[in-house]
C-alpha cells in the first residue's frame, strides 16, 4: 500500500473545463475524459486548465498551446481577472487561472496540445459547418 502512495504523489494530471457554451444551433463541446473537442465552423470556446504535480495543485503553470494544423482552428492562451486557490504540499495562496480560447475556422480535424510544467493533454478537434 506504501508503495502505491508514493507512486500516486508522482504522478501528473491535467485537467480542462469548459468556460462558455455554444450560442444555439452551433457546437462547441470539451469532453476532457476523451480528449475530444467539437466545435462549428467560426465559434469559439474557453476553458480552463488545472494541474496537479508532485503536491501542486492549481492552475496550470507555465502553459502553453500548439495546433497541428492552424487553417482549421485558431488556439490563443487567454488570461483571466478571477483567481483560484493553489497547493503546494500545503495552501500556496490563489493564482491566476490559466485558460485558452480555441476557434473553429474551417471544417476538418486537428489536433490541439496544452503544454504545461504540470502535463500536458492533446485534443482531437473536429470542426464542421453547421
Amino acid at each position: 500500500m506504501m508503495a502505491f502512495a508514493l507512486l500516486a504523489a508522482g504522478c501528473s494530471e491535467v485537467t480542462l473545463s469548459a468556460l462558455t457554451v455554444a450560442p444555439p444551433g452551433k457546437t462547441a463541446h470539451l469532453d476532457d475524459e476523451d480528449d475530444t473537442l467539437d466545435l462549428s465552423r467560426g465559434i469559439a470556446i474557453g476553458f480552463e486548465c488545472t494541474g496537479s504535480d508532485d503536491g501542486y495543485h492549481g492552475p496550470c503553470r507555465d502553459a502553453k498551446v500548439y495546433v497541428d494544423d492552424p487553417e482549421i482552428v485558431a488556439a490563443y492562451t487567454s488570461f483571466m481577472d478571477t483567481l483560484a486557490e493553489s497547493y503546494n504540499t500545503g495552501h500556496a495562496g490563489a493564482r491566476a487561472k490559466t485558460a485558452f480560447v480555441v476557434v473553429g475556422l474551417q471544417p476538418g480535424k486537428t489536433q490541439v496540445t496544452i503544454d504545461t510544467k504540470d502535463g500536458n493533454v492533446t485534443l482531437d478537434v473536429t470542426v464542421e459547418d453547421d
